[in-house]
């Protein structure tokens, strides 16, 4: 296959550059004559002070905002589909109230110009994650494989084109600044796109391969009982060989927390008790549904009701029901041996 040429991104970058160009032609006209001042009051002074705090907060998050998305793709092999579509959205809504704030914010005579590239360079980034998480999907589902691609490619090629205008807003800025005869005015430094080479074609279609062909992007089903989190009521007070002593009481009761352990947020999941005594071998069996849990979230569980049995030998059996495809087995189940204190 034909390597497309990486002419093609340079010259959508040119046309991007031309269009910026004529908005800031227009931008220009709204200059006033303050630019012909040298002397600044005070309160100029405050206002040209505050806008560059304020942009340097824009810039601020716009850079976090960069680094959380690329962690993201980095550890996609260990995350759900459902979990990386949450992240990829979140990280789209930081970046449009992004954007937002920097088209409420009113810039000081002077610095017109300057605000109109950093509108571009934020709303070049807020399109660059708005479009990129639909092509992912449809590319990892095999949905209009050609057309996913190549809406990547533009994704990244915007966030490239953001990286270069930055360029023209900082030269801006302190060209602003020098007009009005301050020399050391500055702005942070803003590289969204982490890796250059994501312009070309070839290696996006190479970076989707290598994310479809990760096996752990499935789904990973598995839950657990925290053996080391099960509280009895009554309190063990000791123990006698295998069994542990309860404290006197009527009832017995135990506290356990269940995880889960994969990569699937898990519903009704059924945790299950069974009590026995050396008197009544068949056992009383209670059960807890847990509504929902989370990915590595851990939920407490308390199954009571049991009558206690003062000085005689009995036996608990606690089990997370599996669920289905869930791979090991050998963390669902506890057992234990007490007697409850006469």
């Amino acid at each position: 296959m034909e390597r497309r040429s990486r002419k093609e991104p340079v010259i959508t970058l040119i046309i991007m550059i031309i269009i910026a160009a004529v908005i800031v032609s227009w931008l220009t006209g709204l200059w006033s004559c303050e630019n012909g001042k040298k002397n600044l009051n005070e309160q100029k002074k405050l206002s040209i002070a505050d806008y560059v705090n304020s942009v340097s907060v824009l810039i601020q998050h716009s850079n976090k905002t960069s680094v959380n998305f690329f962690i993201l793709l980095g550890k996609i092999k260990d995350i759900s589909r459902e979990e990386l579509d949450k992240s990829l959205s979140d990280i789209t809504e930081e970046s449009k109230i992004n954007l937002q704030n920097s088209q409420e914010m009113n810039p000081p005579a002077s610095f017109e110009v300057a605000h109109g590239y950093l509108k571009l360079v934020l709303d070049l980034r807020t399109k660059a994650y708005e479009n990129f998480k639909p092509a992912l999907f449809n590319a990892l589902q095999n949905i209009q494989g050609d057309i996913s691609s190549s809406q990547i490619s533009n994704a990244f090629l915007n966030m490239y084109m953001s990286d270069e205008i930055y360029k023209y807003f900082q030269d801006e800025i302190k060209l602003a600044g020098e007009k009005l005869e301050i020399t050391n005015l500055t702005i942070l430094n803003s590289k969204v796109l982490k890796d250059n080479s994501l312009i070309d074609s070839q290696d996006v279609t190479k970076f989707i391969s290598d994310i479809k062909t990760v096996a752990n992007l499935q789904e990973r089903r598995g839950l657990a009982l925290i053996n080391n989190s099960i509280e009895f009521n009554p309190k063990i007070i000791n123990e006698q060989g295998d069994y542990l002593i309860l404290a006197k009481g009527n009832e017995v009761s135990v506290t356990l927390l269940v995880e889960n352990q994969g990569n699937v947020a898990e519903k009704d999941v059924i945790v299950s008790m069974k009590y026995s005594t050396e008197n009544d071998p068949k056992p009383e069996e209670k059960t807890y549904s847990i509504t929902s849990i989370n990915p590595s979230e851990q939920k407490s569980v308390t199954i009571s009701g049991f009558k206690a049995f003062p000085g005689v030998k009995c036996n608990i059996i606690i089990e997370v029901k599996p669920v289905p495809n869930e791979s090991l087995l050998t963390n669902n189940t506890a057992s234990y041996k007490f007697m409850v204190e006469k």
